[in-house]
């Protein structure tokens, strides 16, 4: 038995260094700045998911986050990652920020509307009693879960639809759908003629 005891110690001394390894790589992970694409099942109808499937994050500079596939000046493509919030427990990394559109751009966090169940960014201040988290990745770390589930949702209001177009400056032809979500899995409260996609939304890292 006493043989065994310098293989034991061993291994156990290996397999802690295994677990900071990865606990490293975890924390470095989590700090890179990524993009975020909107991804839906086969089972939504196939002129939605044509719209919707691979579109980008974007910001519009209306403060609200949209799913756009063709890119516009106005809207600037989700660029950030998990951050340190003020309002989580200590020593987290379960806000979110991005840089933002702004000139010159900034870093701003990312949020929940908890009354529009709009996605939005901004400041510290008008992020105050919002949803500012906590946001993390699934297991396979590919997608982002705020709240601990993918409540994600692609939505289009057809009766706000031309006023959000027109603000954004965007073409009456354009594409473009709100990101929001669904925090009691309820349906958000959403108008009953909102067009509604339920979406993933996957991590790729961002170059610049």
């Amino acid at each position: 038995m006493t043989a065994m005891l310098p293989t034991m110690i061993g291994m156990n001394e290996a397999s802690k260094g295994t677990r900071d390894h990865e606990e490293r790589r975890r924390e470095e992970s989590r700090k890179q700045r990524c993009h975020l694409t909107a991804r839906c099942a086969f089972t939504e109808g196939v002129q939605h998911r044509v719209a919707v499937h691979n579109a980008h994050v974007c910001l519009g500079l209306d403060g609200r986050i949209y799913i756009m596939k063709l890119p516009h000046p106005s809207l600037g493509f989700f660029n950030g990652g998990f951050f340190q919030h003020p309002d989580l427990p200590p020593e987290n990394t379960a806000g979110l920020v991005t840089i933002s559109g702004e000139t010159p751009p900034t870093l701003r966090w990312v949020f929940l509307d908890a009354e529009t169940h709009e996605m939005r960014w901004g400041t510290k201040q008008e992020s105050e009693g919002q949803i500012c988290g906590p946001f993390d990745w699934t297991k396979d770390e590919a997608y982002i879960t705020l709240q601990d589930w993918e409540g994600w949702m692609a939505v289009r209001d057809p009766s706000d639809e031309a006023r959000m177009k027109e603000e954004l400056g965007l073409e009456e032809s354009s594409d473009i759908w709100k990101l929001c979500f669904d925090q009691n899995d309820d349906g958000a409260d959403l108008p009953g003629n909102a067009e509604v996609l339920e979406v993933r939304l996957r991590r790729t890292t961002a170059s610049s």
